[in-house]
């Protein structure tokens, strides 16, 4: 897991079942104001996430979940 993949998790995790705009992801994890246009970023990186996260042997307890034009949200079952 890269740095910045570790830091969107971190972050999604302590705001569980929160809806995170990627506005807020990007300040929280890059430090710096966003422009707007970080989405395919932030995408690229929780795509990352995602695939190491997931165990194929069983059913996972979490995900990640796309919460369409606003960011992202971690739930845990």
């Amino acid at each position: 897991m890269t740095a910045k993949e570790y830091d969107i998790f971190c972050l999604l995790v302590a705001n569980k079942n929160r809806v995170l705009t990627y506005e807020q992801i990007y300040e929280k994890v890059w430090g710096d104001f966003s422009s707007g246009s970080e989405r395919e970023t932030i995408g690229f990186h929780v795509r990352n996430l995602r695939k190491k996260l997931i165990d194929s042997d069983q059913e996972p307890a979490y995900q990640i979940e796309s919460v369409r034009d606003v960011g992202y949200r971690f739930q845990y079952n």
